[in-house]
């Protein structure tokens, strides 16, 4: 690789501590496929996040907080969980300025949902035992997170397929909430045997890819989770 891209991550916070943080793995996803990850700061102009657009080569967006659901215009359910309004600014003011830079963009658990939410989708506040939904499957596991607990089916043709190679995958899976209602600006790339949304491509980049499950915790075990990240770093190469 002539030149290692300089990889955004958004942050993750600690609203106890009032610190900001990022889980190791996004972090060692992104060197072991050959990238230079930062973690980005909290900031609320919108000239400085046009800044941090236009400098990086690709963006992570992390796992974390609940997405507020005013933002997708509902009340809190009886099952949210926290959610920090800093995030949700950052976020939505950085992904739609790294879109007008068509920049490379990879989204994992709440990454993918904040992005269905700024693009005009809605959220399940709490898919857990919801079979009224049609939720049957166990997405909050009780085992270690580098073991695969359910799969997926990958839909053919789609850039996910073309990356991975293959029409079904084992994912592991570490949320309770999920995608309702799909944003336009989305298509669907994988769902569960349970028809929840696992997977979709951002209209409008080369490169734009957004998961439920988490990869950088199947690294050192999973060859999909190192083929989405080496692709995502290749995506990100001047």
């Amino acid at each position: 690789m002539k030149n290692k891209p300089i990889i955004g991550v958004l942050p993750q916070y600690n609203s106890k501590e009032k610190k900001i943080w990022v889980s190791p793995p996004y972090m060692t996803g992104i060197i072991e496929a050959g990238g230079l990850p930062l973690l980005l700061p909290f900031v609320k102009d919108i000239k400085d996040i046009s800044i941090l657009a236009k400098k990086f080569d690709g963006f992570l967006f992390t796992g974390g907080q609940d997405v507020n659901p005013s933002l997708y215009g509902q009340t809190s359910s009886n099952g949210a969980n926290e959610i920090c309004p800093r995030r949700d600014e950052l976020e939505e003011n950085l992904f739609n300025a790294v879109m007008k830079e068509k920049k490379p963009i990879l989204g994992i658990c709440r990454g993918m949902q904040l992005i269905n939410v700024v693009l005009g989708g809605t959220l399940h506040q709490d898919i857990l035992g919801f079979k009224e939904i049609g939720m049957t499957l166990q997405h909050d596991q009780e085992t270690p997170f580098d073991i695969p607990v359910h799969e997926i089916n990958i839909v053919k043709n789609t850039l996910l397929h073309q990356i991975l190679g293959e029409d079904k995958i084992l994912v592991n899976s570490m949320h309770h909430q999920g995608i309702g209602n799909l944003a336009e600006g989305l298509l669907p790339m994988g769902t569960s045997v349970d028809n929840l949304v696992e997977a979709v491509q951002i209209k409008g980049l080369d490169f734009g890819i957004a998961v439920q499950w988490h990869p950088e915790m199947l690294w050192l075990t999973d060859t999909n989770a190192r083929k989405l990240f080496t692709a995502f770093i290749k995506a990100s190469v001047k």
